[in-house]
């Protein structure tokens, strides 16, 4: 939302695809991310019914980017929903909004705003009472900025990252940067049918395969699977289906070099991330990219400018 990116008829229009930006629920005539959350009228009329008139035109006047910024630092009482902060900090009225757009556009259920506000109403009184159950409250939750840390010189970084869809294939990706974040050089792989595990697996040794090739001899390898960390820090390799991937993996660590792994959170991996989404669509096989693909290269930008992303992280 904060990037305009959601699939909405002017962005598809956008990227090219032969298809009116046209407005399905009410026939305006450009259906961007603004609209489609709030402009709308069987949207506006949702937002009529909890937005006090003192402040709706400041609510409804406002650009994407500062109409979500400050909704969600609003804490103030709005109609009879308890806590904004919680109905709007997890977007659930958004998340919801989108929801039955999509569900009017592919299946023609078109749901009336006053259902639709008993529907989010339920919704956020949930989240919040389940993030403030004793359960949860008892952990200590702490809110960290999270940026791609390049390595002092002569070190040079492997991101690699895994990724599964519900019809069970995987792909497995991973980029190579020197010390000032500039790419060297970066692979996709479709790997088929396994679980998430293995393709995190394999995204680690490609990366590690890649990077020895490639004549490079201090590594910090950065991976966004923390459950590949830990069977690879095991002393021994445990008899299962992850043995072989792991075994090799550790013979390409034992390696004549120097190389550290470790986790690393999702925040700090959207390029690798990208990448491994991107390779559903090349064939099954390894492709090997000497420069940047297209879309990653944003992701790069950002991460060159230490862009920072908030987590909320479990002490």
């Amino acid at each position: 939302m904060f990037h305009a990116g959601l699939k909405t008829k002017a962005e598809l229009v956008r990227c090219h695809l032969p298809i009116s930006s046209r407005c399905d629920r009410c026939g305006h005539v450009c259906e961007d991310v603004i609209h489609a959350l709030r402009d709308c009228p069987l949207v506006k009329q949702f937002w009529l019914n909890i937005i006090p008139i003192s402040k709706r035109h400041g609510f409804f006047n406002s650009r994407l980017n500062h109409w979500l910024r400050s909704n969600l630092v609003d804490e103030s009482r709005v109609g009879n929903v308890s806590n904004w902060a919680v109905f709007f900090f997890f977007f659930v009225a958004l998340w919801r909004i989108w929801f039955w757009r999509n569900q009017f556009l592919f299946h023609q259920i078109l749901m009336v705003p006053s259902a639709l506000l008993v529907d989010v109403h339920t919704r956020a009184e949930e989240i919040h009472k389940l993030h403030n159950h004793s359960l949860i409250t008892k952990k200590i939750r702490a809110h960290k900025w999270i940026s791609l840390h390049p390595p002092a010189w002569p070190w040079c970084t492997l991101n690699t990252d895994g990724a599964h869809r519900f019809h069970g294939t995987s792909t497995a990706s991973g980029l190579i940067r020197d010390h000032l974040g500039r790419w060297l050089t970066g692979f996709g792989m479709m790997i088929g049918s396994c679980s998430v595990t293995i393709a995190e697996l394999w995204g680690l040794y490609q990366g590690l395969q890649l990077a020895w090739n490639s004549g490079i001899r201090i590594l910090k390898v950065k991976t966004n699977g923390l459950c590949v960390t830990q069977l690879v820090a095991r002393p021994s390799v445990m008899s299962n289906e992850y043995a072989p991937l792991v075994q090799a993996i550790k013979d390409y660590l034992n390696l004549d070099w120097q190389v550290s792994l470790s986790h690393i959170y999702g925040e700090a991996n959207f390029a690798v991330n990208y990448m491994a989404n991107l390779a559903f669509s090349i064939p099954l096989g390894l492709i090997v990219y000497p420069t940047p693909p297209l879309g990653v290269r944003s992701f790069l930008f950002h991460d060159s400018y230490r862009v920072f992303y908030p987590r909320s992280i479990i002490l």
